[in-house]
């Protein structure tokens, strides 16, 4: 028996829980400590400097439900997030599936062009399509211009505000989709796909039938993950549009810093029930993930 293994914790040792402590110290000050205090903000009023006043109990939290403003930035944040992970997830796969079956060579070159987007930040990647979709000098218009069609207001107007936020957050997050679906696609079982292809089946009846299912557990993840990131939206939002026009990007996360840390007198009470409420979608979103992964096994 090797002399430099250590021995294992007797049953009863504090030598485990010890080691855990400083972690669980760093989560108690940084994570659950401030989720307390949000929670402890969201029922109370504020005066002009944001401390809390007078307790209003629920009141933050009906807003939510019955304030029409406050209605309409939660269906943007679910709008946003439902095209963004179509977007993203759709085209990463139609993406991935053909290089499936391509010379190593040429697959590692597209793939690797094809994965940049996972480089850029949210700023960054934002930056670069404020310069496409500006209305007067944007590119995207020139370009259409020169093609004898005249492009649309793409920040001015609310309905092409929303999809090109969408578009943004899509392009963001397809070079992480795009290397999640090729990994998996590579685990593909060839033998059975080959088999399948003997037996006359198709391109496309194969992916339907036989590649899908195998990488259902990386499509789930990559939805779950997106839903998560796309209830988050923030950064696309502040640097493409400030919530215009006409507060129609307004998502979640920007209407919290907007009550919080916006011109104006600071409303945490207001933004920490915003906060609260995210965080409970996001709980449940990893819920239904964990949930269906069970299934799935």
């Amino acid at each position: 028996m090797n002399g430099n293994v250590p021995p294992r914790p007797r049953p009863g040792s504090l030598a485990g829980p010890l080691m855990v402590l400083p972690c669980l110290v760093l989560l108690a000050v940084f994570a659950y400590r401030p989720v307390l205090r949000s929670l402890q903000l969201s029922l109370y009023g504020s005066n002009l400097f944001g401390e809390p006043t007078r307790f209003v109990g629920l009141d933050n939290y009906r807003a939510l439900v019955t304030d029409p403003d406050l209605r309409r930035v939660v269906v943007t944040t679910l709008t946003i997030a439902a095209l963004s992970i179509t977007l993203a997830t759709g085209g990463a796969l139609a993406a991935a599936l053909p290089l499936r079956a391509a010379h190593h060579r040429a697959r590692g070159g597209v793939s690797l062009l094809l994965s940049l987007p996972f480089a850029y930040s949210a700023g960054a990647a934002s930056a670069a399509f404020a310069g496409l979709f500006t209305p007067a000098v944007g590119t995207l218009n020139r370009v259409l211009a020169d093609l004898g069609v005249r492009g649309p207001g793409w920040l001015e107007s609310p309905g092409w505000a929303v999809l090109s936020i969408s578009i943004t957050t899509a392009w963001y997050e397809f070079g992480f989709a795009f290397l999640v679906l090729l990994a998996a696609l590579s685990q593909v079982d060839r033998e059975m796909l080959e088999a399948a292809a003997l037996d006359g089946a198709g391109e496309c009846r194969m992916a339907w039938s036989m590649i899908l299912p195998a990488i259902r557990p990386s499509l789930l993840f990559l939805v779950v993950t997106q839903t998560i990131s796309g209830l988050q939206i923030f950064t696309q939002v502040h640097v493409l549009t400030r919530g215009g026009p006409s507060g129609s990007t307004t998502t979640l996360v920007y209407e919290l810093y907007q009550r919080a840390f916006g011109a104006g007198l600071p409303e945490y009470g207001a933004a920490s029930a915003i906060a609260l409420t995210l965080l409970v979608l996001v709980l449940a979103v990893t819920a239904v993930q964990f949930r269906l992964t069970r299934e799935r096994a």
